[in-house]
């Protein structure tokens, strides 16, 4: 499936897929091979295949903003009446040399009254960033923290609060009942996204393909219009885009880890992971567990001074680490 270069730790991936099939054979063996801690090359050739770039046509098109227009005022429809092969042709062009228009920048109402900017790109840069979703997704979803469930496939908020419920529950009668929550919510998360950062943990996550790295730098830089004048996007993912929801759990992945890592999925020395809880346990550590769902967190312990304790932690870890507040 893909071409190994220095030793097992990178792969150039070099496919030829002609079905849905053989694309879907491709994915899971991204997702395999990326849950081994193994890096990708090669990847931009997967993602102007045919099949990636008609996938990504009808996965937008069955998307209800599909008839929504950018800033061309160009809408999905005008694309679909275009002969096929001249489609691909165009897709293909831009991908090569990615230039990506500036989003049109809307505001939607929120329950509280507020309302949240959302950017709306042109149809061809969604269809050139659901091709690349498609390709990196699997790559990414191999290393993401298991108990986080914001903007993943098959994962809801329903999710979430079961596993809670079943933290809670599995140690009723323990004096270690995680009963003390420290609850978070990440300021502006979207709109503050460090963009060096950022590139930086798509490296990290298995990513290593320049090209790709390029592309999404493009897209972050490209900025929004707003009552005719164009501003600069030096910081934050556009709400609105289809990869930066993807992107913003490349982006806090990490911290999922630094706190799950604390306890609830420790750095594994035995054969089964309720051991080596076990041994944490022993050395004195107090239970914790880290849930995420988007840019809200819930970490539960069971004393209140550790819960104390991790609140000032989280703050110090979000503002050096993250950029966040």
């Amino acid at each position: 499936m893909g071409d190994e270069l220095r030793g097992d730790s990178l792969v150039h991936l070099n496919v030829r897929f002609s079905t849905e099939a053989e694309l879907k054979q491709t994915l899971d063996f991204l997702y395999v091979k990326s849950k081994e801690g193994i890096s990708f090359t090669g990847l931009i050739e997967a993602m102007v295949n045919e099949v990636t770039i008609v996938t990504a046509i009808h996965n937008i098109k069955s998307n209800k903003g599909s008839k929504t227009a950018g800033i061309d005022q160009m809408k999905m429809d005008k694309y679909l009446q275009m002969p096929k092969e001249e489609l691909i042709a165009l897709i293909r062009d831009n991908f090569s040399n990615y230039r990506p228009k500036p989003a049109k920048r809307v505001y939607i109402p929120k329950k509280n009254g507020k309302k949240r900017p959302l950017g709306i790109p042109t149809v061809l840069d969604r269809i050139i960033q659901e091709c690349v979703r498609i390709i990196i997704e699997p790559i990414c979803e191999a290393r993401f923290y298991p108990h986080s469930y914001g903007f993943r496939p098959y994962r809801a908020q329903k999710h979430a609060v079961r596993d809670i419920i079943n933290v809670i529950n599995a140690s009723t009668y323990s004096k270690d009942q995680p009963v003390w929550a420290v609850e978070g919510d990440i300021k502006g998360c979207f709109d503050n996204i460090d963009h060096r950062i950022l590139l930086q943990k798509i490296w990290r996550i298995g990513i290593h393909d320049k090209r790709v790295i390029k592309i999404i730098q493009q897209m972050l830089k490209a900025g929004y219009l707003e009552s005719g004048a164009r501003n600069d996007t030096k910081l934050g993912t556009m709400q609105g885009g289809i990869l930066s929801p993807l992107l913003s759990n490349v982006y806090l992945n990490d911290f999922d880890w630094y706190v799950g890592r604390m306890y609830m999925e420790p750095h594994r020395k035995c054969k089964h992971k309720c051991n080596d809880t076990r041994r944490l346990k022993w050395l004195g550590v107090t239970p914790k567990y880290n849930f995420r769902f988007a840019d809200d967190w819930v970490i539960l312990t069971s004393t209140e001074q550790e819960a104390y304790r991790l609140k000032r932690v989280m703050t110090k870890y979000f503002r050096n680490k993250m950029k966040l507040e």
